[in-house]
């Protein structure tokens, strides 16, 4: 499949908040039991005006597009080193365009010198993330009924 990793354009917010929301609800099944008392506050803020915000906001949102320039997949990265999105569309999965699409926020993180990422991670993506280098630190966070365990990787310059 053709795949373009980049920067995310606010144009493009209500196409990715249908990801996030689609993503979320379908593929972190997992996580959350399909029980809307737990996806719910989840996507509560996956909204195309909040997507905006992220796209306009220090950081850096990376989108990867198809050969049609659909959207099937965004990361975001912290100013600091954070993964704070990595979410694919259903159709996307297991053809790798998280692993793309963590490569980019990687990559801007080593352009502002940080040697370190770090995310938390849903029970849904943690081998995922083990597979590309991770390692659990123990940390755990229970947030929205659910437990988000801590993960880093060293950066290669």
């Amino acid at each position: 499949m053709p795949l373009t990793v980049v920067p995310s354009s606010s144009t493009d917010a209500q196409e990715i908040a249908i990801l996030l929301q689609r993503s979320i609800t379908e593929l972190c099944v997992a996580d959350h039991g399909s029980d809307p008392d737990k996806y719910g506050p989840w996507l509560a803020n996956k909204t195309a005006e909040n997507v905006r915000g992220w796209i306009e906001a220090p950081g850096r949102v990376f989108s990867a597009l198809d050969g049609h320039g659909r959207v099937i997949g965004v990361a975001m990265g912290s100013t600091d080193g954070e993964v704070l999105l990595n979410y694919v569309l259903p159709e996307a999965r297991f053809s790798g365009v998280s692993k793309r699409l963590m490569r980019a926020v990687e990559n801007y993180f080593v352009e502002r010198g940080l040697t370190v990422s770090r995310l938390k991670s849903t029970q849904t993506a943690a081998w995922f993330y083990r597979s590309i280098g991770y390692v659990e630190t123990g940390e755990k966070e229970e947030r929205k009924a659910m437990t988000f365990r801590q993960f880093e990787k060293a950066l290669q310059e």
